[in-house]
């Protein structure tokens, strides 16, 4: 597959030209196969196909209209283009009748060599075309109108490698065999590089008897649509160059979405269909992904607001909530990027956007458990809590090393649970209202009664804090002793870090009993039925 890199394809206007030439020089048969998207023609290529056939039939009919020359050449050089730009292997582009007269032809032939399409073919009919396979009206070009066509191609090609491949229609018209061969002979003398003979019976034998009356050296193409009995190996012994499998990408396609869609109303879910459809690595794969990542950890430089969240264990004693995926949400939606979480075997299963870390015991692990060269912020949420996105967007924004979200609402002196970790403030308290120091609200110790508010479950931590943090986490490690968020805080409060505090009233809910938990489930039923 394609790397995408500048270094790997080289100068794409030449690079697919000069490797379809290679393809026709040597022995065998060249096997193309059609696309209409850039995705498609990655899975040509994974499969092994040689090329790919950018077709005017799967272009029209991937955007809703029939193939008789209703897209524009500007809107079929566009999908062409991509799809070179997506894969190493030659792409040959379906031009119908040129777009026109031999001015046309020109600008189309500068035009997609400039885009590192490989050749180009171009059928003798007039303009505008109707698809080969449609009964009716398959009125062909005058020969000395098409050679002109022919002509005017090659003379506007700017490197030799661009192959023009002249499609003879005659078979299709009902014109028969030797108006066909007439008119292939033709083509070969007014420079074309190659002739596809096309037919659309159901028996290869029109193709066979074409094939043995061909003298000129010019090589034929062949495209076994309808006559799809004869193996690519017979039509190679037969004289055939290239075989064009030109629409069958498509139509697979179309029978297995149509037959997945089915299915899915049918059973009212998607279970019955997993198993036969591509997994979301595969996808990510054609994407380019792996690649994307590795360009991304070399070249990009994390910028200075990306934070990361992990939900860390509460106390020992608390159940699961069950909540991951709302505490995830505000998360997102206070604009942090990465969020994660400790896993154990009561945990809900992570949402789609969660990944989960080790299970670990206590948050101290946790904290050991992360990486400690990460450059931005890091917020922790208590496992035992659920904080709302705004508390959580102001805690992100506090500044400083070490900030944490403080519940003022109750006042000084409240009464707490007892496991609450009570905080006194450098703010003070008047009517009501508060009032922060000279450099804002700030955490001065651990106290009892008297507090200003309690730990509210969340904090957030600079690099600079996050190593602070790490190395109480490693002492309460060495010491054989375990720690919570709230514990963890108070150890750097007793260190002397200097510890901000986002005070807040509301925005945030205890889960640290199983009436709690029940509590916050109705809550969030409650409100998502609302929406």
């Amino acid at each position: 597959m394609t790397t995408g890199t500048t270094e790997a394809r080289g100068d794409h206007r030449t690079t697919g030209a000069r490797r379809l030439r290679d393809l026709f020089a040597r022995p065998g048969t060249v096997r193309i196969i059609g696309a209409h998207n850039p995705l498609g023609a990655r899975l040509a290529e994974r499969a092994g196909f040689d090329g790919v056939w950018s077709s005017g039939l799967e272009v029209s009919a991937s955007q809703g209209v029939p193939d008789t020359d209703i897209l524009t050449m500007s809107e079929l050089l566009a999908t062409a283009g991509s799809l070179a730009a997506a894969v190493d292997v030659p792409v040959v582009a379906d031009c119908d009748a040129g777009y026109g007269n031999a001015h046309n032809v020109m600008n189309m032939i500068r035009r997609y060599e400039a885009a590192g399409i490989a050749g180009v073919s171009i059928e003798d009919k007039r303009f505008p075309k109707v698809n080969s396979f449609i009964p009716g009206r398959q009125e062909l070009a005058p020969v000395a109108e098409f050679c002109g066509k022919l002509r005017a191609a090659k003379a506007a090609q700017t490197s030799p490698d661009l192959m023009v491949i002249a499609r003879i229609e005659a078979l299709i018209a009902g014109w028969g065999m030797d108006e066909a061969l007439r008119r292939g002979e033709a083509y070969a003398a007014a420079g074309a590089d190659a002739v596809l003979i096309h037919a659309k019976g159901s028996s290869p034998e029109p193709i066979l008897r074409f094939l043995e009356r061909w003298t000129p050296p010019t090589p034929v193409v062949v495209v076994p649509t309808t006559y799809h009995t004869i193996t690519a190996t017979e039509l190679a012994e037969a004289g055939a160059k290239m075989v064009i499998y030109a629409n069958h990408g498509l139509r697979a396609g179309i029978a297995a979405v149509t037959e997945t869609f089915a299915s899915i109303l049918r059973d009212d879910r998607t279970t019955g269909i997993e198993d036969r459809i591509a997994p979301l690595s595969t996808v990510f794969d054609l994407q380019g992904m792996p690649l994307h990542k590795r360009h991304e950890a070399e070249f990009i430089t994390p910028y200075a607001g990306r934070a990361r969240a992990v939900v860390v264990p509460g106390l020992p004693t608390a159940p699961a909530a069950g909540l991951l995926a709302e505490q995830s949400a505000a998360l997102r939606r206070a604009d942090i990027d990465a969020v994660s979480a400790t896993g154990d075997d009561d945990t809900a299963p992570a949402p789609q956007d969660v990944t989960l870390l080790p299970a670990g015991s206590d948050a101290a692990g946790t904290v050991l458990a992360l990486d400690e060269a990460f450059p931005g912020a890091t917020v922790l949420v208590s496992g035992d809590v659920f904080v709302e996105g705004e508390p959580l967007r102001r805690l992100t924004a506090a500044g400083g090393d070490i900030a944490v979200l403080v519940d003022v609402s109750d006042g000084p002196g409240a009464e707490r649970r007892a496991d609450a970790l009570p905080l006194t403030l450098d703010s003070a308290a008047r009517g009501g209202r508060r009032l922060g120091g000279a450099s804002g609200s700030e955490v001065l110790a651990v106290a009892g009664p008297g507090a200003d508010g309690e730990f509210a479950g969340a904090a957030v931590f600079s690099a600079q804090g996050f190593a602070a943090l790490r190395q109480v986490a490693e002492k309460r490690r060495a010491d054989g002793t375990a720690g919570t968020l709230a514990d963890l805080l108070a150890d750097l409060l007793a260190g002397g870090h200097r510890v901000g505090a986002v005070e807040i009233g509301s925005g945030w809910l205890e889960l640290r009993t199983a009436r709690d938990i029940a509590r916050a489930t109705e809550l969030f039923a409650t409100r998502e039925g609302g929406q």
